[in-house]
């Protein structure tokens, strides 16, 4: 007999099946690793940079001159420009550099923020390079840049591992017990796990201080700042040119005046960023050009620190981006850490069930069924592929709501928002369900072989199960006999499947942990069925269908099709 296995290899690996299907596969996982590769080198490229500059002399400086130059030109007008003096082995040298790669800033905060930091007269140090004197820094580049290594492996790890479960050699499974490859498999799946979920923690935490928790806490404390009337000085709607297309954003430069000290300021929220849609900002900007009175808000222990907009709005919800990363990683690697290792329970040689629709069995013969030898059982849709189902859906839908969702954000409405809002929660809904698939596939996945690859009607056969995984995380198990009819028909132009289910019995359920982990039970096809059977527009459908409850994390649930044939006299 020939077993067929989720890769689509046969069981001595020697007969590829469905080569074109693996190589679209791995060419959609390519794009992963190729792009995570190639951020990740330029990240450590940068990093071992900035560590390189730990080796670079601290010394004292003086700050010669310091001030703001604003260019007319360009999207980054306002340049922080800085002089100082300093020593290196008795020579006397100027610098000019604040950061080895500073150029430029969008923000006229930024850079009035750093002169006074580094007033004109402030003797302050500098760093330099032992190897070339001349080349100097008023502040090294900083090591935070390497939590940001690991966010691009998420991508390397997803395109590596994907190309390697596509394309692994699996050895012959039929000279010892799938329990037995289970164990094997658990342990080296589970430090692929704390591996993957150990990234996904790190990459969300490394970024939900500065994207998240730091613009909602500033939100908050804006709260008791001191309303004072500001005057524009520029206000405009710039555009940001990407490959994805062209974005935008406000940008609004104004002065104000606090305790008799006149300051300026361009911050017009806490979020910052840009994206689509120019009107809405084009009507926000020739609001505060036109504006006789605007006012902004004031921070009195630091006045040079301003807003315009404060309180929320639903821009901040985007500060929650990297949230589920650091959920999905915190709360896989407490999984994968508490959850003990899968370990096969030795099947018993033979057992005597009483229920109907249950036999008596032994590894020596399967009553009723001519021994065509044991079939390995693949899943109907495999959990990566559903995954990447559910993700394919939810960006197609998604793409192509977000088009209306944005033109009425533009020009609202009630009776349009009201229209939108079911398609935004079938959105929402597939985003859910690609989250619940993706958290699905770090299940326990399920072996299961049969006695033979043909059941007859009225005959019997042997089921046999194990798991890959945690076992211990499964509360309770079941494995449901199913047949299934099928028809289509047409009605005017349009196509409808109806399925009924003909026959369903509980073969077996269990709450012991061993149990669960390894098992067999033995299950009667009812003679007065019908059996498999496919025409073009009607089906017979048997399946075995396994559950396994894991309390708060979506259940294993998995279907295989047995083939069953005529009976015989």
């Amino acid at each position: 007999m020939v077993r067929i296995d989720f890769r689509g290899r046969d069981s001595d690996g020697s007969k590829p099946a469905g080569v074109g299907g693996r190589l679209g596969l791995s060419l959609f996982f390519f794009i992963f690793f190729a792009v995570g590769s190639l951020i990740e080198v330029l990240v450590v490229r940068e990093f071992g940079r900035a560590v390189g500059q730990r080796s670079w002399k601290k010394v004292p400086c003086t700050i010669a001159s310091s001030g703001v130059l604003e260019r007319s030109d360009g999207e980054e007008p306002f340049v922080f420009e800085v002089r100082y003096k300093y020593e290196h082995g008795g020579q006397p040298y100027t610098g000019s550099a604040y950061t080895r790669r500073y150029s430029a800033t969008d923000k006229y905060t930024k850079a009035q923020r750093l002169v006074q930091k580094y007033p004109s007269g402030r003797n302050t140090s500098c760093y330099v390079n032992p190897a070339n004197p001349a080349e100097a820094v008023l502040k090294r580049d900083s090591l935070a840049i390497g939590l940001v290594i690991f966010f691009p492996l998420i991508f390397v790890v997803i395109g590596a591992g994907g190309i390697y479960f596509i394309w692994r050699q699996q050895p012959p499974e039929a000279k010892k017990p799938i329990a037995a490859v289970a164990i094997r498999k658990g342990a080296r799946r589970k430090v692929g796990m704390v591996a993957l979920f150990g990234v996904f923690a790190i990459a969300g935490g490394g970024l939900l201080y500065p994207l998240g928790i730091r613009p909602i806490a500033k939100t908050i404390d804006a709260e008791s700042w001191a309303e004072t009337p500001c005057r524009v000085l520029r206000a405009e709607v710039r555009s940001h040119d990407s490959d994805d297309g062209t974005t935008y954003s406000v940008y609004i430069l104004y002065q104000y005046e606090f305790d008799g000290q006149r300051y300026k300021c361009d911050r017009y929220d806490f979020i910052g960023g840009s994206s689509s849609g120019y009107r809405g900002k084009a009507r926000l900007v020739a609001a505060y050009e036109a504006a006789s009175n605007p006012v902004c808000y004031v921070n009195p222990d630091h006045p040079s620190e301003a807003v315009l907009k404060r309180g929320f709005h639903a821009k901040l919800l985007l500060a929650l981006l990297p949230l589920p990363f650091l959920l999905v990683g915190v709360g896989g690697l407490v999984h994968v850490v508490r959850g003990k290792s899968a370990r096969g329970a030795p099947a018993a040689e033979s057992w005597i069930v009483q229920q109907p629709g249950r036999v008596v069995l032994d590894d020596a013969a399967v009553l009723g069924v001519a021994d065509t030898g044991r079939a390995h059982l693949k899943p109907q849709h495999s959990a990566r592929m559903k995954f990447i189902g559910v993700v394919l859906a939810a960006v197609f839908w998604n793409g192509i709501v977000s088009v209306f969702v944005v033109g009425t954000l533009r020009d609202p409405h009630v009776f349009r928002v009201l229209f939108m809002l079911p398609f935004v929660a079938v959105g929402l809904g597939l985003i859910a369900g690609a989250v619940y698939q993706f958290l699905a596939m770090f299940n326990p996945r399920p072996a299961l072989e049969l006695s033979s690859d043909k059941v007859p009607l009225g005959g019997a056969a042997e089921l046999r199960w194990s798991f890959d995984g945690q076992t211990s995380r499964i509360g309770e198990f079941s494995v449901t006999l199913r047949g299934v009819e099928e028809a289509k028909y047409r009605r005017g132009t349009s196509t409808y499947t109806d399925r009924n289910t003909f026959y369903e019995m509980e073969l077996y359920r269990t709450s012991d942990a061993q149990e669960i982990a390894s098992g067999q039970v033995g299950f009667v096809v009812p003679q007065d069925t019908m059996h498999s059977f496919e025409a073009e527009n009607n089906k017979i459908i048997w399946n075995l269908n396994i559950h396994g409850d894991i309390k708060g994390w979506p259940d294993v649930k998995e279907s295989f099709t047995i083939n069953v044939v005529p009976g015989t006299a």
